[in-house]
């Protein structure tokens, strides 16, 4: 039978050295489960040799992190050839680290510190979360079509969420459906000139380079279509 005044007295006497056993049981748990990974997913994973994989070395990595998002591996494998070309280990002039090119200020949103945006693992897995905040800024319908909804979460992912968000208000003040991205992308275009930047539908003002966003989507979306077609 439990003695519980023995175990209160304990506690009571000895309260300094528990206390201490919980703080050192905290630290050695918290850092293998922050921003969702577990100890499997921390430990370094080899690359896939040329002739095991069908789009890059990073295949079973993107597979593994996608999965726990949600959000189909080849879309982002598509990203990370126009941001980087799978290079890992990329840094562009404006900063952003890593095969998903992920700026260091955004990673700090959940707690990814920069020299850790070049596991490859965390970088697409913050990127993933990049990419599923940019849906739910966008705030598109359940019935748009999942080739316009990549196509805008995509623009978003280059640009912003504001922009596309612009770019679609204008499309529907102009009467052109604003859930279409080859009608979106036009009024994109058209947020660089000042009678539309200007306009009462736009809230976020001039976008200087609309242009760059929509060739990368596009990009993007047809390098996707090429994966999809491959037997994977």
């Amino acid at each position: 039978m439990i003695d519980i005044q023995k175990i209160k007295s304990f506690l009571k006497k000895y309260h300094h050295l528990v206390a201490m056993a919980v703080v050192l049981l905290i630290l050695a748990v918290v850092p293998l489960t922050r921003r969702g990974f577990n100890v499997v997913d921390m430990e370094p994973e080899a690359l896939l040799a040329e002739g095991e994989y069908q789009i890059s070395p990073y295949d079973d990595i993107f597979r593994r992190v996608c999965r726990r998002h949600h959000i189909d591996w080849r879309l982002m494998s598509a990203i990370a050839y126009c941001e980087s070309r799978f290079n890992a280990q990329a840094r562009s002039p404006r900063g952003a680290v890593g095969l998903m090119q992920v700026m260091p200020h955004i990673a700090k949103h959940w707690d990814v510190m920069e020299e850790e945006l070049l596991d490859p693992a965390i970088n697409i897995d913050v990127a993933c979360r990049l990419y599923k905040s940019m849906q739910k800024q966008l705030r598109l319908p359940k019935t748009i079509s999942d080739y316009d909804r990549a196509a805008f979460t995509i623009a978003s992912y280059n640009c912003g969420a504001s922009r596309v968000t612009d770019a679609r208000n204008l499309a529907e003040y102009y009467d052109e459906p604003k859930d279409d991205w080859t009608a979106v992308r036009e009024y994109m275009l058209l947020l660089s000139e000042e009678e539309f930047y200007n306009h009462e539908a736009v809230l976020y003002g001039r976008f200087k380079e609309p242009h760059i966003t929509v060739a990368y989507t596009n990009k993007v979306l047809n390098r996707y279509t090429n994966y999809c077609n491959l037997s994977l």
